[in-house]
């Protein structure tokens, strides 16, 4: 984006003339209000922009609490530029080569064909609509055909479609958006300077070209630090934020917009490489992408001007039928022809196409330089917007119900993860299998391993880092991880890699006797995983006594059992789906008798 220049510079000056009450205020509203919005998305279950662009709005022409151009000044579009990179260098790090596989022919046509398709169907449309020049026609067109990471990947979380639908449509949403960006820079020089079809390509190979060639020189630089053990661990995450922030300013001082494909660029070499881990980056770098998504978003609602998106909006319905009904499917058609994909696959990828964070940063900086060249930019930022927020609410309440209809979405994981392989360890896993759970054990001792494979049981057998654990995770459907061991280091270490994957409300760990007040559930921070008061330790007397683990109808337990999973707050995979059957231990001493024995 034009104005991005020396973009460093512009954060540091930023940040050192953010002494002003109401320039700090602003802050910590955008952050706080980002925030917020994140969570209650989170809880509602909808895509968080539906939450975030109304959070700006009324932040800012509703309420005035909120002035981005007057609070902010100069650095507001420099800023806004670098935070939508830092964004694709998040979404960079998840596009795996080895994960696309046989779909890598579809990722490239949309994102080529499809796109080439949709930028034409919408200039058509958007000529009918609105009186507009044909450049200024072109523009919005070229704006309207990008996607984005942050609208696409929590739709594929809520819908689960299968893994090759979900990498088509991430890559899609990743890669498409410095493309459309560069499309749109390419059509503003035109309708600026009036350029020549040479011009035009020249412009095109350059910002392609550069950012790609300096991504990729950062990317192999940094993973040859990583690789080379050069940087310590705890400077890592820090070290690829800079050299992420340095990439875009370089890329963008040689030309405009080339800094996203320089961030997207970074992220792929760093997910592809294998000279180093980077799953820690990658968490690093989602968390921080939270804060800013919610931030730009807030801070681009609060620039919205109400009259001018009610004066739009009926045409703006329009287009979106347009592009919604003609324009996805026939790109989306001709992207797949002669794939191999399945019918209903191909209808999947074809209702999914919502507008996010690239489209609206990138309408508001090229409103702004219309109007410095003395032109009027007309609906070409109220559009947008229209179309970001219609067809987000659109694909959000959709595309749930079609994976369903589809019958493309994965069913929902029930699987336990059960860290620890001791005696009583295995009984559980051997119970919770009979129910038709998934069951993946840990254990970092040979003879347990083999105890466990000899009862039929699926032991892990590969690095606790990196994405293989993920991977066998995401084969078994695992939701739940259950930590039964005392082996701290054990613990820690899969946790550290699992916690991210099920969510710390899906931790459940299990402390050593009655006495002890700190244990594994307390340094894990975990849900305690059985009833309360419950004790390996009374657990173990019980099962010596000559009890054994049993699954029962939760009508039938008995004031002696000890219940193990369903009716408490144990294992989540029993808090319904098998809600009818309970596993206790049955002793043959009481409950007394078995806690008082071990202490």
């Amino acid at each position: 984006m034009r104005s991005a220049g020396p973009t460093v510079l512009w954060v540091m000056y930023f940040l050192a003339s953010a002494t002003s009450s109401e320039t700090t205020n602003a802050i910590a509203i955008v952050m706080g209000g980002g925030v917020a919005c994140l969570w209650l998305a989170s809880r509602l279950k909808v895509p968080a922009i539906l939450l975030l662009l109304p959070a700006g709005v009324l932040a800012g022409p509703v309420f005035g609490l909120l002035d981005p151009d007057e609070q902010f000044g100069s650095v507001l579009f420099p800023g806004v530029s670098l935070g939508v990179g830092l964004l694709l260098f998040e979404g960079g790090l998840s596009l795996r080569f080895d994960r696309i596989g046989s779909v890598k022919s579809v990722t490239a046509r949309m994102v080529t064909v499809g796109a080439f398709i949709t930028w034409l169907i919408g200039m058509g449309a958007i000529s009918v609509l609105f009186d507009i020049g044909r450049g200024l026609t072109a523009l919005m067109a070229a704006l309207l055909i990008v996607s984005g990471p942050t609208v696409v990947q929590p739709l594929l979380r809520m819908a689960k479609p299968r893994s090759s639908i979900s990498e088509v449509l991430r890559w899609e949403g990743i890669v498409i958006d410095p493309i459309g960006a560069t499309l749109g820079v390419v059509v503003l020089d035109s309708v600026l300077h009036h350029r020549g079809f040479v011009g035009s390509a020249y412009q095109i190979f350059v910002t392609l070209g550069a950012g790609g060639v300096i991504g990729l020189v950062a990317g192999v630089a940094l993973s040859y630090l990583l690789g080379r053990h050069a940087v310590p661990d705890y400077l890592q995450n820090p070290l690829a934020l800079v050299i992420a922030i340095g990439a875009f300013a370089v890329a963008e001082m040689v030309s405009s917009d080339a800094g996203l494909m320089a961030t997207t660029m970074l992220g792929l070499v760093l997910a592809n490489q294998k000279q180093a881990p980077t799953r820690h980056i990658r968490d690093f770098q989602e968390e921080l992408s939270l804060l800013v998504l919610g931030a730009l978003f807030l801070v681009l609602g609060a620039r919205v001007d109400l009259d001018e998106i009610v004066d739009v909006f009926p045409k703006a319905v329009v287009l979106v039928l347009v592009l919604v009904v003609v324009a996805r499917p026939v790109a989306v058609a001709a992207s797949t022809v002669g794939s191999g994909m399945t019918t209903r696959e191909r209808m999947f990828i074809a209702v999914i196409m919502p507008r996010g964070i690239v489209a609206a940063a990138v309408s508001a900086v090229f409103a702004l330089e219309l109007e410095q060249a003395g032109i009027d930019p007309g609906p070409l930022v109220p559009v947008t917007f229209s179309v970001i927020v219609l067809t987000v609410l659109l694909y959000g309440l959709t595309a749930v119900p079609m994976a369903r209809l589809l019958r493309v979405a994965r069913p929902a994981p029930t699987g336990v993860a059960i860290v620890g392989a001791d005696a009583w360890h295995l009984q559980l896993a051997t119970r919770l299998q009979d129910a038709d759970i998934p069951i993946m054990l840990f254990t970092d001792r040979a003879f347990e391993r083999r105890r466990a494979e000899k009862s039929l049981l699926l032991v892990f057998d590969g690095r606790l880092q990196g994405e293989e654990l993920h991977e066998a995770a995401d084969a078994v459907g695992i939701r739940t991880v259950l930590v039964l061991t005392d082996r701290t280091e054990l613990a820690t270490a899969v946790v550290g890699s699992l916690g991210h994957y099920v969510g710390r409300a899906n931790l459940f760990a299990l402390d050593r006797g009655f006495e002890q007040e700190t244990g594994v559930a307390t340094a894990l921070a975990a849900r305690p995983a059985f009833s309360k008061g419950f004790s390996s330790d009374v657990l173990d007397a019980a099962l010596a006594g000559g009890g054994t683990l049993v699954t029962v109808p939760s009508s039938d337990i008995e004031p002696g059992d000890l219940v193990l999973a369903g009716i408490t707050a144990g294992v989540a995979s029993f808090d319904g789906t098998h809600g009818v059957e309970s596993i206790v231990c049955r002793p043959v001493v009481s409950v007394e008798e078995a806690a008082s024995s071990s202490r």
